[in-house]
């Protein structure tokens, strides 16, 4: 039984059955959750029955109702566990299940696959009469993540900043918090809304055209307003400059590494191994280490962790701030965006147009999940006799060159194998992506 993929449980059509074995698998070695969920229309459904779950293992639950990630995994440190009912950027027919430790981190793998043997073994510990959990509400979560947020800040200037919440769960933090912090906010699908009608919960230039025009026609006058995008459950954020483009993930995350590096003089910076080059040559010259990893940020955090780095990030948008709390965080990852303008005394577009610009290219090519080793298999033989070099296998299988690099990896939520490109030069770009779907497709077809 696989239930888990990169980022927890995410299902179409989540079954509550499933839920509610989680549950009771949880109980079995933890007496003490913390439960939240995004806006979802299946949110209660799959809430009540993961609760059940866990009150016929004895496991007592304290619900905060609906909540950011970010809320959920901060207040896990009063709790065995953190229980957050999600599917991110997933359109709304889906929903998940993300389980968090005492210190706001995912679950890794293995505590993973020993829920899932849990399940598969029936090895419930049934609960009597006597022993049944109980549950209590706590409204102040959302009050305790807010006032803890804003002390970690120091913004002084008067930010204009639209906040795209995709009618998720950031509307019950995000326009406020930067309201809170001294910008002038204006809500851009900010009422809660399980169906996501404003716009899918992607943050992409796709979903966020209509947030761009607004932007656009903002600062028509010259007001300068940025915006801020997040995701499902406001984990992830992406931000829009002030001549309205969504800014590239890999030099937002590229710009504001350099721009931590030279304020708080840190040696080191961890980022996965599908971030553009563009972070070591920009950290070049302060002698900072870029130290890479998984994608996911379970291992972002597992090395924030074991290096005592200060701060990890992917090109997804998914950031977290170690020197902070070790969740993902889209909200406070918002914020700092605007710290690191005010330290700069510069304008967004200003700051992402110093950063290289490279040529990236993303593809993701559908493959059936019980085909995807089979696959992997095939690219890294075959790609080590056309490139002729060992492939790196941290994660996927990875070719890199003086001028570029190429990754293929098996997607852990979805039925894809994603290709990844990034070169110098255009034509090489082309050139690898070309090779690499060509060997993925030959992977999946056999011939």
């Amino acid at each position: 039984m696989k239930l888990f993929g990169t980022s927890g449980i995410r299902m179409k059509n989540l079954d509550p059955l499933i839920a509610y074995k989680v549950g009771f698998a949880i109980s079995k070695n933890f007496k003490k959750a913390v439960i939240g969920r995004d806006t979802r229309t299946t949110g209660n459904l799959i809430e009540s029955a993961i609760t059940a779950g866990l009150l016929n293992g004895g496991c007592d639950v304290t619900t905060i109702g609906m909540v950011p990630t970010p809320v959920l995994g901060y207040s896990a440190k009063d709790y065995d566990l953190g229980i957050m009912i999600t599917a991110s950027h997933n359109p709304p027919e889906y929903n998940g299940i993300k389980l968090f430790n005492k210190n706001g981190t995912a679950f890794d793998p293995q505590q993973e696959k020993e829920l899932e043997n849990i399940i598969e073994n029936d090895d419930f510990n049934e609960g009597t009469w006597d022993n049944i959990g109980c549950v209590v509400e706590d409204k102040t979560a959302v009050k305790k993540y807010f006032e803890y947020i804003l002390q970690s800040l120091n913004i002084n200037t008067n930010f204009n900043v639209v906040v795209d919440c995709a009618n998720a769960a950031g509307c019950v933090v995000s326009p406020n918090i930067f309201t809170e912090a001294g910008c002038k906010v204006i809500s851009v699908n900010s009422h809660c809304d399980g169906r996501f009608v404003g716009r899918m919960p992607e943050p992409n230039e796709t979903n966020l055209k209509e947030t761009v025009d607004i932007i656009k026609g903002l600062n028509s006058n010259g007001r300068n307003y940025v915006g801020i995008a997040h995701d499902g459950d406001a984990d992830r954020m992406i931000a829009i400059d002030e001549l309205g483009r969504v800014t590239d993930f890999d030099k937002l995350l590229a710009a504001f590494c350099k721009y931590l590096v030279q304020k708080t003089g840190a040696d080191k910076i961890v980022t996965t191994v599908d971030a553009s080059m563009a972070i070591e040559e920009y950290l070049n010259e302060f002698g900072a280490k870029v130290i890479r990893t998984k994608i996911g940020d379970v291992a972002v955090a597992e090395e924030l962790e074991k290096t005592g780095a200060i701060f990890g990030g992917e090109p997804s948008g998914t950031w977290i701030h170690r020197d902070i709390h070790l969740t993902p965080d889209g909200i406070l990852s918002g914020l700092r965006v605007l710290e690191m303008m005010e330290f700069y005394g510069k304008k967004l577009h200003e700051i992402i147009d110093e950063v290289p610009s490279y040529a990236n290219m993303r593809e993701k090519i559908s493959c059936p999940d019980n085909l995807k080793q089979k696959v992997m298999d095939y690219v890294s033989k075959e790609g080590e006799k056309i490139f002729k070099k060992k492939p790196e296998t941290l994660e996927g299988v990875r070719f890199s060159f003086e001028k570029g690099w190429i990754l293929i990896r098996p997607s852990g939520t979805e039925s894809y194998v994603r290709v990844r490109v990034e070169a110098k030069e255009k034509d090489f770009a082309e050139k690898l992506m070309k090779t690499g779907i060509s060997m993925v497709k030959k992977g999946i077809s056999g011939k």
